[in-house]
């Protein structure tokens, strides 16, 4: 396996899969599973050749990374923990309603 610095590390050309239309998994007729040919990823090469997996790991990492900071710049904005804790409360309200069991619940006119 050869090492990279992701510091001079360039991503390849890159585009969806042209087995799996960038959707990274096989819809099958009873099944659905990974694709095989871009490792459930979406991605191969610009020729549709899958990339190797030490640029699939770098970039999917990078993703990973960049989606992470994005979370944490998007909770530091005032207002939106709160709102999320709101929607959170609101959710697990609603899930120990519909809970209750038989008879305890809305009346379903039956």
């Amino acid at each position: 396996m050869r090492q990279v610095s992701q510091s001079t590390w360039e991503p390849p050309a890159h585009g969806p899969c042209p087995q799996c239309g960038g959707s990274g998994t096989f819809n099958g007729v009873f099944h659905r599973s990974p694709c095989a040919h871009c490792h459930g990823t979406g991605y191969s090469a610009d020729d549709g050749e899958a990339l190797p997996l030490e640029d699939l790991i770098v970039m999917i990492s990078r993703c990973r990374d960049h989606w992470r900071q994005a979370h944490a710049q998007l909770m530091k904005v005032p207002g939106v923990r709160q709102a999320m804790e709101q929607y959170q409360a609101a959710r697990q309200a609603e899930q120990e309603r519909e809970a209750m069991g038989y008879g305890s619940g809305r009346y379903q006119g039956d």
